[in-house]
């Protein structure tokens, strides 16, 4: 896994109840995102030049543990699949001193043509980039919560 965001959760982030709110998860989720953009060679004069970036699909958040302002957090990614136009990024969030899992984020994303809004594949340079890390992440186990959709248990 690779260490993609790091950051005290903030006074902003905090709600009602106290604990950080679920929208800031995602935010710290979509910088960890940003990061992982700049790992495989997709900054902004990338984006600027080759008028390309990655835009985010689907995403679907577990929402493990409650954690409050000023405690460390850290996210970890790991790259599950890719096919050339298309990224399936899984990252949890952890606490960074007791490393307590407190949230996971599953999320598949597109490069995309930003004239034409259009997908495209990505140049030779980043899928090389990709590839490299798929073959290392290959290597790791698949996360208990990737894949895993929305549904109530029935009950018999």
């Amino acid at each position: 896994m690779i260490t993609l965001f790091k950051s005290p959760v903030l006074a902003d982030w905090i709600d009602y109840n106290g604990h950080m709110n679920d929208a800031y998860y995602v935010i710290a989720f979509s910088k960890a995102i940003d990061a992982f953009m700049l790992l495989i060679g997709i900054d902004e004069k990338f984006r600027l030049e080759n008028h390309s970036s990655i835009y985010t699909l689907q995403s679907m958040v577990h929402y493990i543990r409650e954690v409050a302002e000023r405690e460390p957090i850290v996210i970890k990614g790991q790259l599950l699949e890719s096919n050339g136009k298309k990224i399936r990024l899984f990252m949890t969030m952890y606490h960074e001193e007791s490393n307590v899992e407190l949230a996971t984020l599953e999320t598949l994303l597109l490069h995309v043509n930003t004239q034409l809004h259009k997908s495209m594949n990505f140049l030779p340079a980043i899928q090389s980039v990709i590839d490299s890390m798929q073959v290392s992440h290959n290597t790791l186990p698949n996360p208990a919560l990737a894949g895993n959709a929305i549904r109530l248990q029935r009950v018999s």
